[in-house]
């Protein structure tokens, strides 16, 4: 989590810091720790930044670390509403598209290859999301997007290999406010949002809204219809009180129905495109096809301080509804073929306990249990005439999971300059599936199986300070991402069971910023060395559909991850970031369900280089309020989508340009907006196997908002 707070006399309306990187060659310029919106001080000054990445509260100075965030302000003003769009804000994520599955997410090549669960761990409002279908929910009315990158298992559990991505919604606040936003823009899509926050003395209310609907920008090559239209509304009601000084508690409620582009596959892949230079042109000849979920969310965070000791408690509840549709879009194996969940469901139990000690100790601790219970169901159809008269799959599974966990974490300062910080935790979890089925590839008869596992994760770092405002750090640590079992066969009749996957990291780096904070620096190199790492095969056998989760023997990843950002009185911020993974590759692998030996193949997902640069500016306009405008480049090397490396399966490298202006006025009453994304045009893909998911062209949106 994050906030940060402007040095000096700062404006009404906030600047963001600059983003990105676009190019290797560039590399040097990089990225901003904390991309939220920064206000500019008269002189120049960087804000000050503080995070709760260790769920204390900190300067991010002070975090050894690898930090990004992204504020409220800065998703509004670019127009960012899924996890799909804030990838490329972040150097080193990828979010592929899924379809009615939801989506991957990979971070500095950590990717979620296979197994049941994801190996970066999302979260809202401190509530661990067991499923990627809930982690898609667009985003509104949001605080801040803080990702923590590297193994997390002390703090945030399993399945935080690669790191964590959370979600901050905005809390109720002690004075009145409105706001109401409204805007059009291209395939004829608009959109409307607001809040309204409400005072009553120890007591605050906060109900805000998000309405969304266009035409889409994917093609029918055989009917005028068109895909992956911004179809979608949310509403979220929250409240926050202090019964007394001691005691506050924070209690959100969300529900998010979409029924747009949030997690659509509506093409094939590039070589089977009806028109190979036009990748938002499908052939789609069902005549009611769709996707459409529903996430609902309620969280209740309680902070009991006595004492020196703050007791806090995290309870979560969340389910997802998927319902879809689709004929296979194409793919001349599978035409005619018809596919469906009717409908896949998810939902989700969780608690946490922390009792913690003063954060101005020289010892610092923090000692916790939670608990997590989540399950599954999923009533699968795929009918495929080119591989069989009868339905491949008719299906009915379930999946369940339950995981508990003990845990500490303590730093102990030594003097003013050195400090060591240890941290441990016991995992155990357990896991249930069955299913029954009237397909050709189907289990006959009611199948059931179950697994269990335990680990313990670890972190030791060590700090050095020798300057004011210069960190030098250090650490080891370990991640866990917990194994299963499937009621898929294997050809030896035995159940597909796969093992626990687990990291040791090893990273190294420093944080640094002037005197007068004109300009920050953080800088890291890192090294990952895989046990198992979980993965996924898919493939057509003798005229079925096959999938077997393996666990490779072993994989490295090495990189450097770097940012910065700088300031100037006039106006100016220029900020850049960058990752580099010049090793990203199976070291030892050999598919058990081809005999394929994969030793020395790239891990999937894992561009050698990802990065963002920014320019922004900011001006006061006499009469008329203050005028900013912000221009940023992604850029992204090639990658694979698979673990094969085919090449058919490979993103080019490829870079998106993006502008945005605002105008607030001078009382902050109102503000108008206009953003555009893509202006070069750029093809590339969020997903591309049998089925594709092509990326948005270029599209622009103008907007107004009031606020009361």
């Amino acid at each position: 989590m994050l906030s940060c707070r402007p040095s000096g006399r700062s404006s009404k309306r906030q600047i963001t810091g600059l983003r990105g990187f676009a190019m290797p060659a560039l590399s040097l310029a990089l990225s901003v720790p904390c991309l939220a919106t920064p206000g500019e001080s008269s002189s120049g000054a960087l804000d000050e930044v503080f995070v709760t990445a260790r769920k204390i509260r900190e300067d991010i100075t002070a975090v050894p670390l690898s930090v990004k965030a992204l504020s409220g302000e800065h998703l509004e003003r670019r127009g960012l509403s899924s996890l799909y769009e804030i990838q490329f804000e972040i150097p080193g994520l990828v979010v592929n598209n899924r379809g009615m599955f939801g989506a991957g997410l990979a971070l500095r090549g950590v990717t979620d290859e296979g197994g049941g669960s994801l190996s970066i761990a999302p979260h809202v409002n401190g509530v661990y999301l067991g499923r990627s279908n809930l982690a898609l929910a667009r985003l509104f009315d949001v605080e801040r997007v803080e990702v923590v990158k590297g193994p997390q298992g002390t703090l945030y559990g399993r399945n935080a290999t690669g790191g964590s991505i959370n979600v901050v919604t905005r809390a109720p606040q002690p004075e009145f406010a409105a706001a109401l936003e409204a805007a059009a823009g291209t395939f004829d899509t608009t959109r409307i949002q607001g809040h309204v926050n409400l005072p009553a003395g120890r007591y605050a209310a906060r109900v805000a809204f998000v309405g969304s609907e266009g035409d889409g920008f994917i093609r029918n090559s055989i009917d005028a219809r068109r895909f992956a239209a911004e179809d979608f509304g949310g509403v979220r009601a929250s409240l926050r009180g202090e019964p007394f000084a001691a005691l506050r508690f924070d209690l959100t409620l969300q529900r998010v129905a979409d029924d747009g582009a949030s997690s659509e596959l509506w093409s094939p892949r590039k070589d089977l495109l009806p028109n190979p230079d036009d990748i938002r042109l499908t052939t789609v000849t069902l005549a009611d096809p769709y996707l459409r979920t529903v996430d609902e969310l309620a969280t209740l965070d309680v902070r009991y301080e006595f004492g020196t000791l703050t007791l806090r408690s995290v309870t979560g509840h969340a389910k997802n509804v998927t319902r879809a549709r689709d004929d296979c879009a194409g793919v001349p194996p599978l035409r005619g073929c018809v596919r469906s969940v009717q409908p896949l469901r998810y939902a989700q139990r969780s608690q946490e306990l922390r009792l913690e000690s003063a954060a101005a100790a020289p010892l610092t601790w923090s000692l916790g249990a939670s608990w997590f219970d989540g399950e599954e169901s999923t009533n699968f159809f795929l009918f495929a005439p080119r591989l069989a008269s009868v339905p491949l799959n008719d299906y009915s599974a379930t999946a369940a999971e339950t995981a508990w966990a003990l845990f500490g974490h303590a730093t102990r300062a030594f003097g003013t300059r050195w400090r060591l910080d240890a941290g441990l935790r016991l995992n155990r979890e357990q896991h249930r599936v069955a299913d029954v089925g009237r397909g050709l590839a189907d289990n006959q008869t009611l199948t059931t199986a179950e697994d269990s596992g335990d680990d313990l994760s670890w972190r030791l770092g060590l700090e050095f300070s020798p300057a004011e405002r210069l960190l030098l750090y250090a650490s080891v640590a370990t991640g866990f991402k917990g194994g299963g079992i499937t009621t898929d066969r294997l050809p030896d009749g035995e159940f597909d069971r796969y093992d626990s996957e687990r990291l040791l990291a090893v990273e190294a780096g420093v944080n640094a910023s002037a005197a007068d904070r004109r300009w920050s620096l953080r800088a890291s190199a890192f090294a990952y060395d895989f046990a198992d790492m979980q993965v996924r095969t898919t493939r057509v056998l003798a005229n079925e559909v096959t999938t077997d989760i393996d666990n490779a023997a072993a994989a490295r990843i090495h990189g450097l991850d770097l940012s910065a950002t700088t300031r100037t009185a006039g106006g100016l911020s220029f900020s850049g970031g960058v990752v580099w993974l010049p090793r990203r590759e199976f070291t030892e692998f050999v598919d058990d369900l081809s005999g394929d030996v994969l030793s020395g193949n790239v891990i999937s997902r894992a561009p050698r280089w990802s990065g963002t640069a920014s320019i922004g500016y900011q001006r006061l306009l006499a009469g008329l309020g203050e005028f900013s405008a912000d221009l940023d480049y992604n850029y992204r090397s090639q990658f694979f989508f698979t673990k094969e490396n085919d090449p058919l399966l490979a993103q080019d490298a490829f870079g998106l340009l993006n502008l945005a202006f605002r105008l607030e006025s001078a009382t902050g009453g109102w503000h108008a907006f206009a953003t555009g994304r893509n202006l070069l045009g750029t093809d590339y893909f969020d997903q591309m196997f049998l089925q594709s998911a092509p990326g948005k062209p270029t599209h622009y949106e103008l907007g107004f908002g009031w606020r009361f």
